[in-house]
């Protein structure tokens, strides 16, 4: 601690000397007119050579623009290990360890020899120097790994985190000349703050950072991903069941299939919930109860939520273009999907795409994934999918621990109640009085209620009476594909009319 605090107070110490020596000018001056030039001249030798002396002499200090990639060698992770566990002395300070792999960088090396790809390191070590603070630090852990320790992040710590990955991966991608070869690179990161590893020390950080890496790797290139001590580590060769999973989600075969949600108030179509059906050439249709585990397992997860995402804004386009008035799409989004720090873009972009209003995409949110931590990847993302105009639902409600707060904080639009409190509601009065209370915190809050898995006509006349404004669930229509969607709305418009609508059950 000594031998640091010597480092950052000479370079001030030799600071002020020189702004000493600068004022002595006027004195050489005088003593040239009166002792003679030669002895003013000595006195100048002196005072240029102290004033040279910082410049000249070896720095202990490192800045950004000295930092060079070749100062980077690979294996020597213990300065960064040191300054981590140095900054965490002071309980105050919020430090972070990112952990960058360069992506495909065995192919990089193939195509471009080994001796591009060792030239090429350095020169990325140098340009993500330029972006670090002084009392940040980076080390090359491996042939295509980069470590570094933010030692003092600003608040809120994970935005400044991430911000800064965003930075680093930019300054990664872009063209990097190594003896006449443009080179475009990518790169991955995991990264893992020090309040979210259980007793945290430096070692336990670069852990944690490693584990999120490989995370992150599943959904390369460019991938973000944060340590999370809930999310299981990743699992070892895929099985047979997962690889044919996976195919089949390549292959096209897994597609939403499309149920449809109305209004018991006005009897009309609300919109549709998009539910992943597996298309499978020899045993038919496979339900997501068979088959999501192995997606997830294979690390899938993300490429089912986009196909579904993609494919459900097709939809939209076709019932316009068809003249029926839907006028939103329900889609689920994974947890793994909910940590990615990039989903909000993304997913902004597709809507973009299709010229598609925001308000007319629902993202449906497990009551369970919502964190009560401000500081956290899905809370963020939650919140800024709702900034920019999308829907909230709150899925399954009353299967987990979501609070009256929680529910403001997000905007949640609606509340979908768990089929467990639907299932036989008209025969059990003590289920009746649990929809009456949901659905009254639900007018208190000036948000809807939608009852799924709406299996009988019984169920659904009570929950009409009990105040549900939203049903959905086989009494209504079972998920069919995009096709048969067409048929079913022109049937269901035609015979709304003259059905008669049950008015609320007053209370």
């Amino acid at each position: 601690m000594q031998r640091l605090s010597q480092q950052l107070l000479r370079p001030k110490l030799i600071h002020r000397l020189k702004r000493l020596a600068l004022c002595a000018i006027p004195v050489l001056i005088v003593a040239a007119i009166l002792h003679g030039p030669s002895n003013a001249l000595l006195v100048a030798v002196a005072l240029s050579g102290f004033l040279a002396f910082d410049s000249t002499a070896p720095s202990t200090t490192r800045t950004r623009t000295r930092y060079t990639g070749s100062e980077i060698v690979l294996g020597d992770e213990k300065n960064l290990l040191a300054m981590m566990d140095k900054a965490m002395l002071d309980p105050k300070r919020k430090v972070a360890c990112v952990i960058l792999e360069v992506d495909d960088f065995d192919k990089t090396q193939q195509v471009w020899g080994g001796d591009i790809a060792s030239i090429a390191m350095p020169k990325l070590a140098t340009k993500m120097a330029s972006f670090l603070r002084e009392y940040d630090e980076i080390s090359r852990i491996s042939e295509n790994q980069f470590a570094v320790a933010l030692c003092d992040i600003r608040s809120p710590e994970l935005g400044a985190v991430i911000s800064m990955i965003e930075r680093l991966q930019s300054a990664i991608a872009e063209p990097l000349i190594v003896d006449g070869i443009s080179l475009r690179l990518t790169a991955s990161a995991g990264f893992a703050l020090n309040s979210k590893v259980s007793k945290p020390s430096s070692v336990r950080l670069f852990d944690a950072a490693h584990a999120a890496l490989d995370d992150a790797r599943s959904y390369a290139p460019y991938a973000i991903r944060g340590y999370n001590k809930d999310v299981p580590p990743p699992l070892g060769a895929s099985s047979a069941a997962q690889e044919e999973a996976t195919n089949a989600l390549k292959n096209g075969e897994i597609v939403p299939w499309f149920q449809p949600q109305v209004s018991t108030d006005t009897g009309e179509i609300t919109g549709f919930e998009a539910l992943a059906r597996w298309m499978h050439p020899n045993r038919g249709v496979i339900e997501p109860v068979d088959f999501l585990q192995n997606l997830e397992n294979g690390h899938q997860m993300e490429l089912l939520s986009e196909t579904i995402l993609i494919n459900s804004l097709k939809a939209l386009k076709s019932w316009d273009d068809a003249g029926f008035s839907v006028p939103s799409i329900s889609v689920n989004f994974a947890t793994q999907e909910l940590r990615n720090p990039s989903l909000v873009e993304r997913i902004k972009w597709d809507v973009d795409r299709f010229e598609i209003d925001p308000t007319r995409l629902v993202v449906e949110v497990l009551e369970t994934v919502i964190s009560p931590t401000e500081d956290d990847i899905i809370v963020r993302n939650i919140k800024a999918l709702r900034e920019q105009g999308f829907k909230i639902d709150l899925d399954d409600f009353g299967t987990g621990h979501a609070s009256v707060a929680n529910i403001r904080k997000f905007g949640v639009e609606r509340i979908k109640i768990d089929q467990s409190f639907v299932k036989h509601v008209d025969e059990d009065p003590e289920q009746q009085r649990m929809i009456a209370a949901i659905v009254a915190m639900a007018d208190q809050l000036q948000i809807s209620a939608l009852a799924e898995g709406v299996e009988t006509i019984g169920e659904h006349a009570i929950l009409s009476q009990l105040g549900c404004s939203h049903l959905q669930g086989h009494a209504i229509a079972k998920a069919m594909p995009l096709a048969d969607t067409m048929a079913w709305i022109s049937n269901y418009q035609n015979r709304l009319a003259p059905t008669p609508i049950l008015k609320r059950k007053q209370q």
